[in-house]
Formats: C-alpha cells, sequence, structure tokens
C-alpha cells in the first residue's frame, strides 16, 4: 500500500469516526429524555404500588393494577412495531409520550376524589400502557436507524441506564417525599417529565427513519406476517424468545412481591432507599457493559446474566434484614443488564432493520406475557398459598421456618427464593442450547467479513 492509499485510508476513517461520533451524541440527547420520563414513571409506579396496598391491604389488588398497566401495552406491541417501520418513528415517540400522559391525569383525578376508586385507577394506568405501545418498539428500532454495529452494546447500556432511572432514583426521592406529601404530587412531576421528553425527540431530527416503505397502503396483516416469519425462520430467536418469557416472569414475581416483602417488616422510606440501593447494581452492569466495545460471547453473557441474577434473587427471601436484602438485590440488578443487553443483541443482529420494528414488537408482546402470568399468580399465591403456609403450624412449615423465618412476609419470601432458583437453573440450560450458540456464531462470523472487507464495500 502506498502513501497516498495510506492518507485515503486514513481520511476514510476519520470521516466514519466522526460519523459515528455524531450519531451517538444524537442517541444521547434521546436516552437524556428517555432518562428524565422514567425517574418521572418511577415516582408515579412506587407510588400507586404503596397507595393501592395501603388502601385494600391486597397483594392480589396491587397485581390487578399492575396487570392494568402492562397488559394494554403488551398486546398493542405488534401493532406499535408495524407502526414503527411504516411511520415517522419520530413521530411515534412524540405521540406516545404524549397521550400515555392522559392515563396519568385520570389517575390522579381519581385519587383527588373524596371516595377513589380502583377501578378508576386501572382504567388510567391502562390508557397510559396503551400509547407507551406506539413509543417502545420505534425507540428500540431507533438504535438501528442512528448507529452502527459496533456501537449496539453499547447503545444497550445507556438504554438501560435511562429505562431502569426509575429504579436507581425514583424510589429513594418517592419514598421521602410520601412523608412530607401525597401520591398526587409524585403523579403531577411525572406528568411534567412528558414534555421535557418531548422536546428531546423533536430536537433529533436527521438520521432517523421517516418512512421505511413506499408501499403505504400495504396491511397491518401483511406486515405482521413479515415480522413473524422473520422470526419464526430462526429457530435461534425462537429458542430466545421462549428464554426470556421464562425469564420475564420469573422477574414478574420480585416485581409483585418485594414491596409487600419489605414493608412486612420495615417503612416506606426504608422500602425506598433499599430500592435504590439494589438498583445501584443495574447502573453498575449497564456502565461495565457499555464501557466494553464488544463482548467474545453474548450466550455466554445472557447465560452467566441469568445465573447469577437467579442465584442473589432467590437469596433476598432467606432473611429479614435491610440490609443483607439491599446487598443480594444490588447483585441481582448487576446481572440483569447481562440478560437484557445479551439477549437483545443476539436477536437485533440477525434480523435485518427493516422488519426490526414489527419482529421487536412481536416479541416483547410474547416475552411480556410471561409478566402477566406472574402478576396473576404472584399475588394469587401470595394471599392466599404461602402466606397461610408460613403463617400454619405444618411441619414442612416449621422447618421451612427454620430457615427463612415464619409468620407475616415469609409465605411472600419462600416465594420470591422459588421463583429466583428457577431463574438460575435457566441460565445453566441457555449455555447448552445449540440452537442459541448458532445466533452467536453468526454475529462472530459478520463481524470477520466485514472486518476483512475494505471500507466503503
Amino acid at each position: 500500500m502506498n502513501q497516498y492509499d495510506e492518507i485515503q485510508n486514513r481520511e476514510t476513517q476519520n470521516r466514519v469516526t466522526k460519523s459515528r461520533n455524531k450519531a451517538m451524541k444524537k442517541f444521547t440527547i434521546l436516552v437524556a429524555g428517555q432518562m428524565i420520563s422514567s425517574i418521572g414513571s418511577g415516582l408515579t409506579d412506587f407510588g400507586l404500588a404503596i397507595y393501592v396496598l395501603a388502601l385494600t391491604g391486597s397483594v392480589t389488588a396491587t397485581a390487578i393494577v399492575s396487570i392494568c398497566a402492562f397488559l394494554p401495552s403488551i398486546l398493542l406491541a405488534p401493532v406499535g412495531g408495524v407502526l414503527a417501520d411504516h411511520y415517522d418513528r419520530r413521530v411515534m415517540m412524540i405521540l406516545g409520550e404524549l397521550f400515555s400522559g392522559l392515563g396519568l391525569v385520570i389517575c390522579l383525578v381519581s385519587i383527588m376524589s373524596a371516595n377513589p376508586s380502583l377501578a378508576v385507577i386501572c382504567v388510567g394506568v391502562g390508557v397510559s400502557s396503551l400509547f407507551k405501545a406506539l413509543m417502545e418498539p420505534a425507540f428500540k428500532a431507533t438504535i438501528t436507524d442512528l448507529l452502527s454495529e459496533e456501537d449496539y452494546a453499547r447503545a444497550g447500556g445507556m438504554v438501560q441506564i435511562a429505562n431502569n432511572a426509575k429504579l436507581l432514583i425514583s424510589p429513594a426521592i418517592a419514598g421521602l417525599l410520601l412523608q412530607i406529601t401525597t401520591v398526587s404530587t409524585l403523579i403531577i412531576i411525572d406528568i411534567l417529565t412528558f414534555f421535557t421528553t418531548v422536546i428531546t425527540i423533536a430536537a433529533v431530527k436527521k438520521g432517523m427513519v421517516k418512512k421505511h416503505r413506499e408501499a403505504v397502503g400495504l396491511s397491518f396483516l401483511r406486515e405482521m406476517k413479515e415480522g413473524i416469519a422473520a422470526i419464526r425462520g430462526k429457530s435461534g430467536i425462537v429458542a430466545m424468545i421462549v428464554i426470556m418469557t421464562i425469564t420475564v416472569f420469573c422477574l414478574g414475581f420480585v416485581q409483585i412481591l418485594s414491596k409487600p416483602l419489605i414493608l412486612a417488616f420495615a417503612g416506606e422510606t426504608e422500602l425506598g432507599i433499599l430500592t435504590t440501593v439494589s438498583a445501584f447494581g443495574m447502573m453498575a452492569g449497564s456502565m461495565v457493559i457499555s464501557c466494553r466495545q464488544k463482548a467474545k460471547s453474548y450466550v455466554r453473557m445472557l447465560s452467566l446474566g441469568l445465573f447469577g441474577c437467579g442465584i442473589f434473587f432467590a437469596l433476598m427471601g432467606v432473611k429479614e434484614n435491610l440490609f443483607l436484602i439491599a446487598a443480594f438485590g444490588f447483585m441481582m440488578f448487576a446481572f440483569m443488564p447481562a440478560v437484557q443487553i445479551g439477549a437483545e443483541v443476539l436477536i437485533r443482529k440477525n434480523l435485518a432493520n427493516e422488519v426490526q420494528g414489527r419482529a421487536f414488537g412481536l416479541i416483547s408482546f410474547i416475552t411480556q406475557m410471561g409478566y402477566i402470568f406472574a402478576y396473576v399468580l404472584s399475588g394469587t399465591l401470595a394471599d392466599y398459598v404461602f402466606e397461610p403456609f408460613m403463617r400454619g403450624n405444618s411441619l414442612l412449615a416449621i422447618n421451612i421456618g427454620k430457615v427463612i423465618g415464619a409468620g407475616a412476609g415469609r409465605g411472600i419470601a419462600l416465594l420470591i427464593l422459588m421463583a429466583g432458583m428457577v431463574l438460575a437453573i435457566v441460565g445453566i440450560i441457555v449455555s447448552g442450547l445449540k440452537s442459541v450458540k448458532t445466533l452467536d456464531r453468526r454475529i462472530s462470523t459478520n463481524e470477520t467479513i466485514a472486518e476483512s472487507c475494505p471500507e466503503g464495500l
């Protein structure tokens, strides 16, 4: 290679680097807006859970509100995915944010009334969830619009930090605010954060796909079939969907049961601080992954993440000790980004960009049904099976109580322990699945080919 070619190559590399940095700056703006929205959502989630639990005294009622908050978004995720591939993704995200706020207004009106209604609160969170279904597939597909494959893992870590700000920051703030104000204030703050998010989305104009398809008359049914075909044709992705559905099912138990578990022997402020401290593990894990350019094996990342997450998840139910629960919770969340990012990269790099909106919509629909099943079962099992069992005098309950304690909240602890062990077992199984390993090999093959090709080919 002569000197002229070397200069040309350096100039080309510099242009590529500048382009990547510019795209990453735009993406960072989007992530910042998403983080603000996430903090607001976390305030509402925490406040509503405490409010409903105090209003009804039932874990089942809290689970019902959670179902209403998730189910509409899950059911409409495939439709949101089609819209994300068909229309301006930026517009879809803005509309999703604005109209989601309407649902919170419904909740606010009910809570501030003389006779708060659980049914009206359920309607409000359902409406909010309905419009979030428009935004989430569009936001996920935007990663592919703006960034190169080399930045996918880094972007995934940034998104995890933003999305999980509701766990990192919101609980401690909400717990402290609830000592001086009411849940209504938390919801009002959440509504105000939507406007900041809309501004950041509108600020990022270039580089985001406005319309993927010229055939605007193409029916939703046909596009949905294309999304299904993109998934069904790859056994590795089908296996990943099954794995993530089981994972989500197990994690759904800790989402519903962690608050009543802590409130059985501590207060709201302690719960908020403990939740925030534990969730800093998520930030730590996300930062570690974001700082790494490329993982050697995303299957290994996923398997290790599932195993570690499951073990520390289970340990949270062993003792009524805030310090131990905080430590185990921190470690559980530290492993969680490896699960989320490992799975997403394995799927993203094995799907064409033009079908990713629909594919992620369908995948989200299938996997997040695990949450719904978990919410239905967790409340029922906690209130009517495990709590009565651990308060009883049977020989088995007494023996188990010698390990994890007996009385109020220990049935919930036993349920958490069992769900965590299932998750750890799934992590072990994943490491040996050939179909999933094939996805990893395809990524390595594609990267090798890309590295061996001259720039611009």
